[in-house]
Parts: C-alpha cells; structure tokens; sequence
C-alpha cells in the first residue's frame, strides 16, 4: 500500500510539472483557447494594417516573398512596417497577448535586441510584430519596452495602439507576421479588402511598381 501511494503521489507530481510545462509553452491557449465572447474567432478574413495614418510611414522596402524574384531580393516571411518616430503600431487583429519576449542575438549581431510580441487570434492564428530597432544597445530595447501599452496575459481589439515605435536608428522597423499552425503564411491572404486596398496604395507611394507580395 505504502509503495502504491508513493507511485500515484510522484505520478500527481509529474502531472503538475507537465501542466505547468506545457501552460508555459503556451499548448492550453493553443489547443483550448477561447475568446469568451469578445469577437468571432472562427476564421480570420478582415485582418487590417498596422498603422493608424499612412503619414506614420517613413518607407516600404520588404514585403512578403517566398523566393528571392521580388524587388528586395530575398525571401521574407512578413511585411516591414518603417514607422516615423513615435508612431502608434496598431493592432491588426483582435487577440491574447502571449508573449512579450525580450530577445539578444548576440555581440555579433548587426541588431543584437529586439523585441518579438506574439498575439494569439484564435487556436491556429498567431500575429507577430517584432520589434527591431537596428540596435545593440540595452538602452533602446529597455526605452521601447516602456512605450507598449499591454503586457502578457492582456486582450486587444483590432485598432487598438500596442505600443509607440522608438525608431532609434535608421532602417528601424516592425516585422510583421501571420502564423498558421507554425508556419509562416502571405498576410495578405488574411487582409480585409479595406486594408488590402489602403496597403498596396501605399506600398505605391514609395514604389509605385511593386507589390504587397510575391508568393
């Protein structure tokens, strides 16, 4: 009996540390996730942009390519946003916040700390914008963290401003994801047709011949 109470003791223990492992990880929000009522999460079709005013927007230079025949010449899983200084970065999608990760690539790196922010849409969708500020300086990743208006854990409704943009040197931009079940996928598949409308315009401010996208 003894034996018997010490094995389902360590199996409740072991079950506890999964849980908690896996609610870290984010699989509850994954697999059971639930708006309770605060938009329809079912399909993903009226997604806009990220930006408030198109004055907010300093320059285009990437879109979303899966091969490198585009005119930035590489491929790239996202759309760049080249925000003015102190320009408000919306909210594209309703969502959870899940994460706000802090992120160092190293002495190395041309752009050591960035900061990544992962917005759940519903059980498969997940928005990404990270943060890169062209910098390797703690300072500047510190003062842009002290400019987003949510933590993890928070609930966001499209439109919503989830941060100020510290454009702390030049090239400083959002890089701006959707995520289907891991893997990356062409936003424009999920734009509204408002917005698909306002961000090739604007794309063709600054480069009146390319496209949003070269799938």
């Amino acid at each position: 009996m003894r034996k018997s109470a010490i094995v389902i003791l360590l199996l409740i223990i072991s079950g506890i540390g999964i849980a908690g492992f896996l609610y870290q990880e984010g699989f509850f929000n994954r697999f059971f996730f639930d708006t309770e009522g605060r938009y329809d999460s079912s399909v993903l079709d009226d997604m806009g942009v990220c930006y408030s005013n198109r004055s907010d927007i300093e320059a285009f230079n990437e879109g979303y390519s899966e091969s490198d025949i585009c005119p930035w010449g590489f491929i790239h899983n996202g759309i760049d946003y080249f925000y003015f200084n102190n320009s408000d970065v919306i909210a594209a999608a309703p969502g959870l916040v899940e994460t706000i990760e802090l992120r160092d690539w190293g002495p190395e790196s041309w752009q050591r700390y960035t900061i990544s922010v992962s917005i759940r849409f519903n059980a498969s969708v997940t928005l990404t914008y990270g943060f890169e500020p062209i910098t390797n300086s703690t300072e500047d990743q510190a003062q842009q963290l002290a400019m987003f208006n949510f933590v993890e854990g928070t609930w966001v409704e499209k439109g919503e401003v989830i941060a100020k943009f510290l454009r702390s040197n030049e090239g400083a931009h959002i890089h701006f994801g959707v995520y289907q079940n891991d893997i990356a996928r062409n936003p424009t598949l999920y734009l509204g047709t408002g917005a698909l409308i306002e961000l090739q315009e604007m794309v063709h401010d600054f480069n009146p011949t390319w496209d949003i996208s070269y799938p």
